[in-house]
């Protein structure tokens, strides 16, 4: 289950009440295994699916308004209440949460419009104009507007051109650009205010504290494995570790804006198509780390709080896609296991974990099993943030608390995959490396048809 469901309960989760919305992810079934990550809409149970085809079928029949209605149907989730919508026979009027932001629209048999304010802004900034211009240009439906005093952003089509496609592609891009931009304008502007915030779901004081202290901890013990080894000969391994380090961060500490950006930003520079060699990035993504550990305590503190969303960051993919990349980077191992690397071992493991919670949608069985793999190689963090059972008391794995959360998940997803299976008798319970690399073995066979 979520932070913030298992502090406070489902209840005290719903921030708005929906017609007719439904759960695209079941409630956890576990003793208490706590799961981090941001929000995945890969799940979707059987009547948003015919929400979906409805709206298709009611969009060519010319129907509009009863489209958008099942539209908003098919993009809601009771489980976090991120849609509510007011239907009338001439037009449905209704707001989406994504993240700190909140979209607010109508769509009637003429016109479908959204909208979402994303900053304010008292006195005309040419610096600021000028920065929103440059993103407009690369937005395909949305585009950033000034209103009176209130930066915002707006996407509106014509009713006969609002397929059920075009309009998830144009709010998705509205909903996750605005709730990017207006924490990373009130950085970096500091005449600009924020506004409609409420949708934030600020997390208890310890909880924050324990996300700040894991960051911390998480990029030390990081920078002080890598001062161990030399930067040329093992910028390899080292490139795993910082890696490693980002996707972990994004997972376990989900945090908001500006660090989230630097997280991004961190990716983009291994990745980027430049002439630079691992070890030249590698001192890069270092310079960086040491910015985060440098800013001001209270400046990361803004960022960390809970949020619902509609649209994930992470687009939906295939198992296959999934487990197709973890045998790719486990071959990789052989030579740090072979040479005697072992923090090189496990860095590699937990990476291909982390990086499936980064780049890819996984349905919750999947993503399940693997925050498991994570409760594992974390489990003080786990603890302090309220989770149970502990799963890794000093490195001695507790086999039978695993083998438990593993089946009450599988028994929990039979409901929508009734020929999943996984065999716990395969797991290697003698250290963290063979057991990340015996649950991703019998990962790989799991049936998910339904």
């Amino acid at each position: 289950m979520s932070l913030f469901k298992k502090l406070f309960g489902a209840e005290g989760a719903a921030a708005t009440a929906n017609a007719g919305t439904a759960t695209s992810q079941p409630a956890a079934v576990s003793s208490g295994l706590i799961e981090f990550g941001r929000f995945t809409d890969i799940n979707k149970n059987q009547k948003q699916l015919d929400a979906w085809k409805a709206s298709n079928d009611q969009f060519k029949a010319k129907n509009y308004v009863d489209a958008f209605e099942q539209f908003l149907i098919y993009i809601g989730d009771d489980d976090i209440q991120n849609v509510k919508y007011t239907r009338t026979p001439d037009a449905v009027e209704f707001e989406i949460i994504q993240g700190s932001k909140v979209i607010r629209g109508r769509g009637d048999a003429n016109k479908f419009s959204a909208e979402a304010n994303i900053v304010i802004m008292d006195e005309p900034s040419i610096p600021v104009m000028r920065k929103l211009m440059s993103i407009n240009y690369a937005l395909r439906y949305s585009k950033f507007a000034l209103k009176d005093n209130t930066l915002c952003m707006k996407f509106s089509s014509h009713a006969i051109d609002a397929s059920p496609g075009k309009l998830y592609d144009a709010l998705k891009e509205l909903a996750r650009k605005a709730d990017q931009q207006d924490d990373l304008l009130i950085q970096e502007f500091s005449n600009l205010k924020e506004i409609d915030t409420d949708s934030i779901i600020e997390l208890p004081e310890n909880i924050k504290n324990a996300k700040y202290d894991y960051l911390m901890r998480l990029i030390k013990e990081t920078k002080e494995e890598i001062g161990k080894h030399d930067p040329a000969f093992m910028s390899g391994g080292i490139a795993f570790l910082l890696l490693n380090l980002t996707y972990e961060i994004d997972y376990l500490i989900t945090p908001q804006g500006g660090l989230t950006d630097s997280l991004e930003k961190i990716q983009q520079m291994f990745f980027a198509q430049n002439n630079k060699s691992t070890q030249e990035r590698n001192t890069d993504i270092l310079a960086e780390y040491d910015k985060i550990l440098n800013t001001p305590k209270e400046k990361i503190m803004e960022g960390i709080y809970e949020v619902n969303a509609t649209f994930a960051i992470a687009n939906p993919a295939s198992h296959k896609s999934v487990m197709d990349m973890m045998f790719k980077e486990r071959e990789k191992v052989g030579w740090y296991r072979d040479n005697n690397y072992p923090q090189m071992v496990e860095a590699i493991y937990s990476y291909m974990i982390s990086y499936a919670f980064f780049n890819y949608g996984m349905v919750f069985p999947v993503s399940r099993i693997l925050n498991i793999g994570m409760a594992v190689l974390h489990p003080d963090y786990y603890e302090a943030c309220g989770s149970k059972p502990r799963l890794n008391n000093n490195g001695t794995l507790d086999n039978a608390a695993i083998t438990a959360e593993i089946n009450a998940i599988v028994a929990e997803a039979r409901k929508t995959y009734p020929n999943i299976a996984f065999n716990t008798a395969t797991l290697n319970f003698t250290s963290i490396a063979l057991f990340i690399d015996s649950l991703i073995l019998e990962l790989d066979r799991i049936n998910l048809s339904k």
